[in-house]
């Protein structure tokens, strides 16, 4: 959908112009306040293909039960940018699931803004609960499969974008669990280490993936355990690392 489309819809959620109020502001809504933000809801369907987007009930619930977190970035009453993060248990990485910004906000640092003020809230949700987070990690598409040369770009700003951020490609295959229910989705997974901490070598890379797929696709995303135990050793296999049975 065209960017000038989206802020179309978005103005009829009840959103003035967009980026015409003098200072964004960032929120962390609760999981009874979140349902109501339609402006939220709409940026999530319109920034991911239905094959990576998970239900809103899975969502919510991570809010509820405190694993999970999001943040909003409101411009006066609307949402114009959202992060949605999952807090894993070990090791104690921040996984942000997904982060967007309004089409006609982008490329005024926003988005940059929006990571750090994750990072951020992830730590001092740690500190709480008495523990040190390793670093930040994320999903990004592979830019080689993607279906057309538009795409391609997309994806690759989006790596870029998250480069300049001091992340790198983490050197190991990695599939998105069906969380539409229907088929797993070959990607990347870049990570940020916390000031200090390395980024994982194999060990720490198989630790994470048992980290993502069971805290969070298992025991969050309700995906049947075979489903994520099967895609945890195809992924062994490939590092030529000894399967955990």
């Amino acid at each position: 959908m065209v960017a000038s489309l989206r802020a179309i819809v978005l103005a009829a959620l009840g959103c003035r112009m967009l980026g015409t109020s003098p200072l964004l502001s960032f929120d962390s809504p609760s999981a009874d306040a979140l349902p109501a933000d339609d402006a939220f809801w709409r940026l999530y369907d319109f920034s991911f293909p239905s094959s990576e987007r998970e239900p809103r009930s899975v969502i919510l619930e991570s809010l509820r039960n405190g694993v999970g977190f999001a943040i909003r970035v409101r411009d006066g009453a609307c949402t114009v940018g959202l992060a949605i993060v999952h807090m894993l248990r070990e090791p104690p990485v921040l996984f942000l699931v997904y982060l967007a910004i309004s089409p006609e906000l982008r490329s005024r640092h926003i988005g940059t803004d929006l990571f750090e003020k994750v990072w951020a809230e992830g730590a001092e949700r740690y500190r709480e609960l008495g523990r040190r987070p390793v670093g930040i990690v994320w999903e990004v598409d592979i830019p080689e499969l993607a279906p057309g040369e538009q795409e391609i770009r997309q994806s690759r700003r989006r790596i870029a974008f998250f480069t300049r951020l001091g992340a790198q490609i983490l050197s190991g295959p990695y599939f998105q669990p069906p969380v539409n229910g229907i088929a797993s989705v070959p990607m990347l997974l870049m990570f940020r280490p916390a000031p200090g901490s390395p980024i994982p070598d194999n060990s720490g890379f198989r630790a994470l993936i048992r980290g993502i797929y069971f805290e969070k696709y298992h025991e969050a995303n309700r995906i049947p355990l075979p489903v994520v135990e099967d895609l945890r050793r195809e992924i062994e296999t490939r590092l030529n690392l000894p399967s955990r049975g």
